[in-house]
C-alpha cells in the first residue's frame, strides 16, 4: 500500500491536498490498512466536474487521493490478474503495454491479413455501445466478483468500491475517472469477445472500450452476426447504440476511434487522423496571431501548441495536413518551428517575413 501510495502522487504533487497526504503517508497507510482489515473502510465522496472534449461533455468523478491509494492496490493486485486472462488480445483500452495507437497498428495488421486471404471482398461492422459507463449494470459486476474473487475480504473491498462511487440510476452506472471503474468496464464485454474469437473463430475483430469492429468476407453473415451481438449484449445488460451501427464495404473508407482507415487495391492501409482537428488548429492559429499582436500571448506558447499538433499528425499518414499547417504557421509567425528560429522575426517587423 505504501508503494502505490507514492505512485498516486506522481504528476499532482503541486496540489496542497496531495502534499498533506504524502506528508502523513506512512501513518495514513497504517490507518487505512487497519480500517480495511476491520471492514470499516468507506470511500469518500468523489469530486464531480465536467470536461468538454471536442464538443462532447463528459462528467468526471475524481476520488480523493486517500481512496486512490486503496483503489490502485486493488486494481493492480486483484482486478488486473483476475480479468486479464479472460480478455482477448485486441481489447486495447486501459491496459499496460497497449493503447490507442497500439490498437491502430493491430487493426492495420488485421486488414492486411484479410487482404491476403480475401482481397477487398467483404465489409466491416462498426458497433458502438450506448452510454457505456452510465448504463453499466452493477449486478453483472457483483456477479463477476462472486465468481472470480474467492476471498470474502477482497470481495468486500471490491463491492465497497463499486457501491461507494456515484451512480446514474439505481443499480446502474460506473463513473469516469475512477481506476477500478476503468478496469471493470474494460473486462465487462469479455463474454461477447470470447464468443466472437473462440466460438465463431473470427480473426479480424476487436474493440477499444465501447467501439467495436468486425471484418468478414460475407456481408450476409456479418448482418446475422450483428443481430446476435446485440442480443448477447442485451443479455449482459449493455445497450447497443443501433443508430451508430454500420456495415461499410472494405472498398470504402471507414472511421474507427476518430481515425479514417482505407484499404487500397494494392493492400496498403492508409490511416488519417481526425479532420476536424486541422480546422480547429487553423482557427486557433489565426486567433493566436491577434493575441500575439495585442501582447496577450507570447510566441513560446504558440510553438508549444504547434509541437502538440504536429506530434499528433506524425502518427498518421497525414504529411499533407502537417505541411499545410506549417505553411500557415510560417505565414502568420515566421520561422518559429526551426531550431534557429525564435521571437526575433516577430518582434522586428523590418527583418521578419510578411504577416498573412
Amino acid at each position: 500500500m505504501f508503494k502505490y501510495g507514492t505512485k498516486c502522487c506522481n504528476g499532482v504533487r503541486w496540489k496542497q491536498s496531495v502534499q498533506n497526504y504524502e506528508m502523513h503517508l506512512f501513518s495514513g497507510t497504517a490507518k487505512r490498512r487497519r480500517l480495511i482489515l476491520e471492514k470499516k473502510w468507506k470511500p469518500q465522496k468523489c469530486t464531480h466536474f465536467t470536461l468538454c472534449e471536442r464538443g462532447k461533455v463528459r462528467p468526471i468523478d475524481a476520488p480523493h487521493v486517500t481512496d486512490r491509494q486503496v483503489e490502485k492496490v486493488y486494481c493492480n493486485k486483484v482486478l488486473v490478474p483476475l480479468y486479464s486472462p479472460s480478455m482477448i488480445k485486441h481489447n486495447g483500452a486501459s491496459q499496460k503495454g497497449k493503447g490507442l495507437h497500439w490498437h491502430f497498428r493491430e487493426l492495420k495488421e488485421q486488414l492486411r491479413w484479410h487482404f491476403r486471404h480475401y482481397g477487398r471482398a467483404g465489409a466491416v461492422l462498426l458497433m458502438d455501445l450506448k452510454q457505456f459507463f452510465p448504463s453499466a449494470p452493477r449486478k453483472a459486476i457483483f456477479q463477476r466478483h462472486e465468481q472470480l474473487i474467492t476471498s470474502p475480504d477482497l470481495r468486500w473491498v471490491g463491492d465497497a468500491i463499486v457501491e461507494g462511487v456515484p451512480s446514474s440510476a439505481p443499480g446502474r452506472g460506473m463513473p469516469l475517472g475512477v481506476e477500478p471503474s476503468q478496469q471493470e468496464m474494460v473486462a465487462l464485454p469479455s463474454p461477447v469477445d470470447n464468443w466472437l474469437k473462440c466460438q465463431q473463430g473470427i480473426h479480424c475483430c476487436g474493440h477499444y472500450m465501447d467501439d467495436y469492429y468486425v471484418i468478414l468476407p460475407d456481408i450476409d453473415q456479418l448482418k446475422k452476426l450483428a443481430h446476435e451481438m446485440v442480443r448477447r449484449f442485451a443479455a449482459i445488460g449493455i445497450p447497443v447504440n443501433q443508430r451508430k451501427c454500420k456495415i461499410i464495404p472494405l472498398t470504402k473508407p471507414f472511421k474507427f476511434c476518430k481515425a479514417k482507415f482505407r484499404l487500397r487495391e494494392t493492400g496498403k492501409v492508409i490511416v488519417n487522423g481526425c479532420r476536424d482537428g486541422v480546422k480547429r488548429a487553423r482557427r486557433k492559429l489565426r486567433l493566436f496571431k491577434e493575441q500575439v499582436a495585442a501582447g496577450k500571448r507570447d510566441i513560446k506558447t504558440v510553438k508549444q501548441f504547434m509541437d502538440c499538433q504536429l506530434a499528433y499528425y506524425k502518427g498518421y499518414n497525414d504529411h499533407g495536413r502537417e505541411l499545410r499547417l506549417l505553411q500557415l504557421c510560417y505565414a502568420l509567425f515566421g520561422d518559429i518551428m526551426s531550431k534557429t528560429g525564435g521571437t526575433k522575426c516577430i518582434k522586428s517587423q523590418e527583418t521578419g517575413p510578411a504577416s498573412a
